[in-house]
């Protein structure tokens, strides 16, 4: 009521003062909605008053629903400037790692809530540049937690974006590899290792490591070693044995006697991740394994490496990816449909390595044209949501002032011949939903989902 009848200051200060109070204060979680949705309203003309009360609406973060969580972030993060940036971050920062460390508040928060946090946190690294290298070495720390997707994603931006943090964050990547298990993660992982490693000491590192988590080829898993892990399992899920006996004591007596049988403790499997994932069947993260082996090797011979090595990195590569060929062929997963898709991209590869003419014509494509595009699509993201800000900053008014005003009551119950019915046309336009007919094509292709390869014989997709 304060706010309708002034638009003072001094009157929105005290109503958005007393909103917070009341959002911090009251339990009901429908009052913190109602709460919320005021305060969201307020943002529209008056978003520098809410701008000191920010830290203070954050606080509603304690909450344990998730769906009051999103709405205080929604509200927050377009109220966030370069003077309270660092706080913010600081606070979202100190939220996530209560997510790890507080096991109750995950239970009822669930994951949705790290990853909202993340990318509030991608959000405001994006806008204000200054807060990037503060929190990227910190979120890194979540790759192999169930947000590790949303991080990865946001480290792959900040490394594209940002080129002085490349080296410090190309460290951690590789420090940090060998804890990822998942597997599209990994994937993303290994993009980044194989675009962004550009000196001579980083292309070593990283092929490095990432032979020394492969392994020695091949990726098969032999019948007798199949037999043996599948019975450790069985012995260690099985319950302790009870064996109940009769025994004759030393004095002539009988007695009963029962004994335990201990269960064997599983040996621990020291199988690095990245081989886990690969005998596992995974033919897609094979073939990122392949381009990313080849992007290293083109790149060590471009960056002058000395012969030798070039020729011990190529040798080593070949064996891998024909292995992951292998593999691919044996192994009965899911990803059975993509064998032929996976079989020419690495054959691709292979050629880049070893035809001299091939290698003068894929190897721009192979190390320039990956971040070319994903810096344009980086951009065009950029440019859609600054376009969707101004449309929200510069909404046009649903009337103009001057418009006539059409009383439905006041016409006569039947319109005459000749006349036209003003109404007629907006009722018709609401009841079919042509208002909206010129996003439904952008709409339909946001639900385009591929169900087949390119390489098929067949190529499919569905509209859901």
């Amino acid at each position: 009521t304060l706010v309708t009848l002034s638009s003072a200051p001094t009157a929105v200060r005290a109503a958005a003062v007393t909103y917070t109070t009341l959002l911090n204060s009251q339990n009901d979680n429908n009052v913190k909605l109602i709460v919320l949705e005021r305060l969201e309203d307020l943002k529209g003309k008056h978003s520098k008053i809410l701008q000191e009360l920010l830290m203070d609406v954050l606080r509603a973060l304690s909450s344990p629903n998730p769906d009051i969580c999103a709405k205080v972030l929604e509200v927050a993060m377009d109220i966030v400037t370069s003077r309270n940036v660092k706080e913010v971050v600081i606070s979202l920062k100190r939220e996530v790692q209560k997510t790890t460390q507080d096991s109750d508040a995950m239970e009822t928060k669930g994951m949705a809530y790290r990853n909202m946090l993340i990318s509030a946190i991608h959000q405001c690294a994006v806008r204000f540049p200054d807060v990037a290298e503060s929190v990227v070495h910190v979120l890194m720390d979540f790759l192999s937690t169930d947000g590790g997707m949303q991080v990865v994603i946001f480290v792959r931006a900040i490394v594209e974006q940002y080129p002085d943090l490349r080296a410090a964050i190309l460290n951690k990547l590789l420090n940090t590899v060998d804890e990822v298990q998942n597997n599209q993660v990994m994937s993303v992982c290994l993009w980044i290792l194989g675009e962004y490693c550009l000196d001579v000491e980083s292309v070593n590192e990283a092929f490095s490591t990432i032979t020394g988590q492969l392994g020695q080829p091949p990726f098969i898993v032999q019948a007798d070693e199949k037999e043996a892990k599948i019975k450790a399992e069985a012995e260690a899920a099985a319950a302790p044995k009870m064996v109940t006996k009769n025994v004759v004591l030393a004095d002539g007596t009988y007695a009963t006697q029962t004994v335990y049988s201990e269960v064997k403790t599983p040996e621990l499997d020291n199988t690095p991740s990245l081989r886990k994932m690969i005998i596992g069947g995974d033919i897609f993260l094979g073939s990122t394994v392949g381009s990313c082996l080849t992007k290293l090797c083109l790149r060590a011979e471009e960056l002058g490496v000395d012969a030798i090595t070039t020729k011990k990195m190529t040798v080593d590569s070949l064996l891998v990816m024909c292995a992951i060929v292998k593999m691919a062929e044996v192994t009965i997963s899911a990803q059975r449909s993509s064998l032929q898709d996976c079989s020419e991209r690495i054959s691709l590869c292979c050629r880049a390595l070893l035809d001299p003419r091939a290698r003068a014509l894929l190897k721009p494509s192979l190390l320039e044209d990956g971040k070319a595009t994903f810096a344009t699509f980086l951009a065009t993201l950029k440019d859609k949501e600054s376009k969707d800000q101004k449309k929200e900053d510069e909404e046009a008014p649903v009337t103009q002032p001057d418009d006539l005003i059409h009383f439905r009551q006041l016409r006569s119950m039947a319109v005459q011949g000749g006349d036209v019915d003003l109404d007629d046309g907006a009722d018709l336009a609401r009841a079919t939903g042509y208002n909206d007919a010129g996003t439904a094509l952008s709409s339909e292709l946001s639900h385009v989902y591929q169900l087949s390869g390119f390489a098929d014989p067949v190529y499919a997709e569905a509209l859901v």
